[in-house]
């Protein structure tokens, strides 16, 4: 049975995507804010990066706008291909070059949906955008076939730093025996699923010759009883830094080679919400409380934005209400002013 919770935030969802939710999110706009913001102090010389980031994965939208989520059904792997195709059409049309997080759970696909995984994938390759990794051991096939291992767990702090590694390095593997030769040496992003990134994860990202890692949600915790188990509730810092190898929440220590470049978080009337498309018009808001404030006087400005390939997409293949809110976004942002779009890869040059 699901949760009754999960029932509120559907409401919610719905009631916030109407003509009369959006217009009450607009004058709730002075409720948005960001702690621990580093601020500008002298003139924002540099860029303000809008990453748009896709975890991409199975599943898809419900009729009454419910997810069905990899965990939920793996073997739903519309939203691989043609949530993919759903979020090309759209990025493509602004130019907005992204980073596609891929669960290699697609791979464990049977002849056409695989060859059109396939497709999709090359399609993002050749187009400019990037393609990073995203594991969820619990819910992909692909990987504990190939690894001969039934893992149970979705959280990394599940697992030890040599099972994290065999994972990583498994998952590059069947990247590259079903796309192309050599694309796995360009995979150097990577984002846990569940944002459950922990300290082994870190030294095994550093040796597994990882540069970016953005699991990070500063602020935030949760399913702390379960197997999908993250917490980011210490991290105080919304500019990107050197994850720690002694521990993966402070900022200032011990640090590895792994840029974390974080998910942009928010606080809404007591929430920490993510910046992500679901969230309607408090995305925007988010993103203008950003613009302003945030420190772009020595370096560029990292706003990551989070989705799903499978939240494109419903059952019949149809574009969802989440891809026609992001539009809103990217009409929104591109009349601002030194706004540049990049995948997190290019992102870590200006860095």
């Amino acid at each position: 049975m699901e949760n009754p919770l999960y029932f509120v935030k559907l409401l919610a969802y719905r009631f916030f995507n109407t003509l009369l939710g959006k217009k009450l999110l607009r004058l709730l706009k002075p409720f948005v804010s960001v702690r621990n913001l580093k601020r500008g102090t002298k003139e924002q010389r540099f860029p303000f990066i809008v990453a748009i980031t896709v975890d991409t994965e199975s599943g898809y939208v419900k009729k009454n706008e419910s997810r069905v989520w990899q965990g939920e059904k793996p073997e739903a792997f519309i939203g691989f291909h043609k949530g993919i195709e759903n979020w090309r059409g759209l990025l493509n049309k602004y130019n907005a070059k992204s980073t596609f997080f891929l669960s290699t759970q697609g791979f464990d696909a049977k002849k056409e949906d695989l060859d059109r995984i396939k497709f999709q994938l090359r399609k993002l390759d050749r187009e400019g955008h990037e393609i990073g990794l995203h594991l969820h051991p619990d819910s992909d096939f692909a990987l504990q076939k190939y690894m001969k291992n039934n893992f149970r767990y979705s959280g990394a702090k599940f697992y030890n730093y040599r099972t994290i590694m065999s994972m990583l390095s498994s998952s590059k593997y069947l990247v590259e025996k079903n796309l192309s030769q050599g694309i796995k040496d360009r995979i150097v992003s990577f984002r846990w699923g569940n944002w459950a990134l922990n300290t082994s994860a870190v030294k095994a990202l550093q040796d597994s010759g990882f540069k970016i890692d953005s699991s990070s949600v500063p602020g935030i915790k949760g399913h702390l009883r379960d197997h999908r188990h993250y917490d980011w509730s210490e991290v105080r810092n919304h500019h990107p830094w050197r994850l720690s190898l002694a521990d993966y929440q402070n900022i200032d220590s011990d640090k590895s080679s792994i840029l974390e470049i974080p998910i942009a978080t928010f606080n809404f009337l007591g929430f920490t919400l993510r910046a992500d498309p679901v969230n309607s018009h408090l995305l925007l808001n988010a993103f203008d409380y950003y613009y302003k404030n945030a420190d772009r006087s020595e370096k560029p400005f990292v706003f990551v934005v989070i989705t799903h390939s499978c939240e494109a997409v419903s059952n019949d293949g149809r574009s969802t209400k989440v891809v026609s809110l992001m539009e809103e976004f990217l009409s929104y942002v591109m009349e601002f002013r030194d706004v540049k779009f990049s995948t997190l890869k290019e992102a870590y040059k200006y860095l």
